[in-house]
């Protein structure tokens, strides 16, 4: 049985403590708005830079698409170069439900990728939908993805036009 993360707990404490929980919770909120928008733009540096340095990116196998794991930013910077060299995208993600457990939270998001490649014969698209689930670890840099885990519950391929 898959696990969730759990449900957001009401934040008490100190004033102090209560605003710490809102800055992380921010911060969280504004790496996970930087995602989208660099591996869409091909910006492999920027999205790599998300990640913790021993970071991991993973997509779960589904039908015939194999497992990729891949550790460090030196393996994801190249993943986002080698993809987004041949495949145009957009990502669009849910609001992320945050559990904050001091220096590490926990999420998950779901997400639908719109996606098209384009050979000198034919433009082709895709359509993934499914959801994240992401360990953060605050870091030196700040907060960090230190795992990402894709699960696709709907994997769409087609030909849109042939030349």
């Amino acid at each position: 049985m898959e696990t969730f993360p759990s449900p957001p707990v009401p934040v008490t404490g100190s004033f102090e403590e209560r605003l710490g929980a809102v800055e992380d919770t921010l911060a969280i909120l504004q790496l996970e708005g930087a995602y989208a928008p660099s591996w869409d733009s091909g910006d492999a540096r920027a999205w790599s830079e998300l990640f913790c340095e021993d970071g991991v990116f993973e997509v779960v196998a589904v039908g015939d698409a194999p497992e990729i794991v891949l550790r460090g930013r030196a393996e994801l910077h190249r993943f986002c170069t080698d993809f987004t060299a041949h495949t145009t995208g957009i990502h669009l993600l849910s609001p992320p439900s945050i559990t904050l457990e001091g220096d590490t939270a926990s999420a998950r998001v779901h997400f639908e990728f719109r996606s098209g490649s384009q050979s000198e014969s034919e433009t082709r698209h895709a359509h993934v939908a499914g959801h994240y689930t992401v360990a953060y670890r605050r870091t030196a840099e700040g907060w960090r993805i230190s795992h990402r885990s894709e699960q696709a519950v709907r994997r769409d391929r087609g030909l849109f036009y042939s030349y």
